[in-house]
């Protein structure tokens, strides 16, 4: 049965060229060729933009349409593209592809050097002779002009990933990011004034953090990032986890102990949840970390191991929000479509890097002038562990590898119905760890970073919980435990305690098959910190 399992062949984790997957023969492409050939026939608009969060697949994608207008036909064998009449099998276009990744750099002088060794690499790989004078624009666009004359067909593709990373690396540098903001500017524009030279364009980012002002440029490209008809483009949907990926999600599950129903389920609650269109409910999970989980058979988090957005990060925690606030946000969809690299809007920042995805859609009603709105949260339970992780290790500045173990620690005792240790000892440690200049003013501050420390640490309380006589602050449920806390600010621990008792909070619990513990919290404004927390276990009313 192991060996078996071994000649499963798994989504790719890290290959992003089409070719060497195909070819390779140990990885899994999942078949996206129908709506590459609708977005690449020819017609009048073909010319895109299209964003996506990190690690999505979008290197993978512009790999596959070269091998497409390259009319490699032998490497999508079996592929929908291959029964469809896609102009490359009998007519090829060359193809230019590269990734601005490579134009990289300290300072503005750098990352200029760097673009015109890019603009030298296109001639030398068209057989064109590199011209001695000139801006680096205008060698662009003598390249794109010059390449499409020498092509069979009279025209060029021209395929750009990462289009943003050059401006990315100076958003604290805003003198610097804005002179290479505008080298990034006049090097695209060339592309619409040499339109006529390309067949075919697409361009990939994370972001639009310069789209309004590179973008003036390129306004004849169209931005299908929130496409209904484009939606699964990236990411793997529910139906290919039934369908394709079907034998990898029953290996999975074996290896766990799940039969399929409860191993998509699971993948789903991790990896799923990214909604890129209003117009459309489909839902699709991130594409790298499922491979990955597919591929070492566990689940937990990937996607945050690739580079985290320290940006993000330090945005939140400048405005005085904790991970637990972005559960329900409200947003425009212009809001989403823009965002100023200048000032930065923090909703903006969070959607388009994949830490929100659109949860709902409110219609707005046309005959009073109303407009649609959104509400934003995070999509699964990898970016929720993801924020949590990366606030309390960079915000709070605790070491990553002692606050793991810390977490590992704490997960085990929580699960195991031994609590004291937890919050006798280790949430008085979290909350000493609160920078001294965060206010906590109220105890519904105090009880927010409750949440997020016990939401770290794997028992994600439920707030609010009711019960006939009110509502306890937080109930913790574990198939061997049930936790019923209560939290107080500037009173006492014996008077949280006390309100779970009076107030019946525990009730629903007493008396079951899991032992129920009562925790009374006080925070202690002088102290910064909590008193010591009172524990009373299988209490009675």
């Amino acid at each position: 049965m192991e060996k078996e399992e071994h000649r499963i062949k798994v989504p790719t984790t890290g290959v992003c060229d089409f070719p060497r997957l195909i070819l390779g023969g140990n990885g899994k492409y999942v078949d996206k060729t129908d709506l590459l050939y609708r977005l690449a026939a020819p017609k009048t608009d073909s010319q895109y933009f299209i964003s996506r969060p990190r690690r999505f697949g979008k290197s993978l994608m512009l790999s596959t349409l070269k091998a497409m207008f390259e009319g490699r036909r032998e490497l999508f064998k079996g592929l929908a593209i291959d029964k469809l009449p896609w102009e490359g099998w009998t007519q090829p276009t060359p193809v230019y592809s590269f990734t601005m990744g490579d134009v990289s750099g300290e300072n503005y002088a750098e990352v200029k050097e760097e673009l015109g060794v890019l603009v030298d690499r296109l001639f030398e790989q068209a057989g064109l002779s590199v011209p001695e004078k000139g801006t680096i624009p205008g060698k662009f666009r003598n390249f794109l002009v010059s390449a499409a004359k020498k092509s069979p067909t009279g025209q060029i593709v021209v395929l750009i990933d990462e289009y943003d990373e050059p401006v990315a690396a100076f958003l604290d540098d805003l003198k610097t990011l804005r002179r290479v903001r505008k080298l990034l500017h006049d090097f695209y524009e060339k592309l619409k004034f040499s339109s006529d030279s390309i067949r075919f364009l697409m361009m990939t980012g994370v972001t639009k953090l310069t789209k309004l002002s590179v973008f003036s440029g390129l306004n004849h490209l169209t931005d299908i990032s929130a496409f209904q008809q484009y939606a699964t483009l990236l990411g793997y949907t529910p139906d290919e986890l039934d369908g394709a990926l079907r034998e990898n999600v029953e290996a999975l599950g074996a290896k766990n102990g799940m039969d399929f129903a409860a191993a998509k389920k699971a993948i789903l609650s991790w990896y799923d949840g990214y909604r890129f269109s209003p117009e459309s409910e489909a839902r699709v999970c991130n594409p790298v970390s499922l491979g990955s989980a597919l591929k070492i058979g566990k689940l937990k988090g990937y996607w945050e191991t690739t580079g985290r957005t320290s940006l993000i990060i330090n945005r939140m925690a400048n405005a005085g929000k904790l991970p637990a606030d972005l559960e329900n946000v409200p947003a425009r969809p212009l809001t989403l479509d823009v965002c100023d690299a200048e000032t930065l809007p923090m909703v903006s920042l969070l959607y388009q890097g994949g830490y929100l995805t659109i949860k709902d859609v409110k219609k707005g009603d046309p005959t009073k002038d109303e407009t649609d709105s959104y509400v934003l949260a995070p999509p699964n339970l990898e970016v929720r562990e993801a924020l949590f992780e990366g606030y309390l290790s960079q915000a709070m500045g605790l070491d990553e590898d002692p606050f793991n173990a810390l977490v590992d620690k704490a997960k085990r005792q929580i699960a195991s119905g031994d609590i004291a240790e937890v919050v006798e000892t280790m949430l008085f440690s979290l909350y000493a760890q609160i920078p001294p200049d965060w206010r906590i003013k109220d105890e519904a501050e105090a009880k927010r970073y409750f949440q997020l420390f016990f939401a770290m640490l794997g028992a994600n309380p439920a707030p609010e919980f009711p019960s006939a006589r009110g509502y306890a602050d937080a109930v913790v449920e574990q198939p061997s435990a049930v936790y019923v806390f209560e939290f107080k600010y500037d009173e006492s621990s014996e008077a949280a305690i006390r309100q779970i008792r009076e107030r019946g909070y525990a009730d629903k619990w007493i008396g079951g098959e899991r032992p129920v513990t009562l925790v009374g919290i006080n925070f202690n404004s002088k102290k910064r910190n909590i008193d010591m927390p009172i524990i009373e276990k299988e209490c009675k009313v």
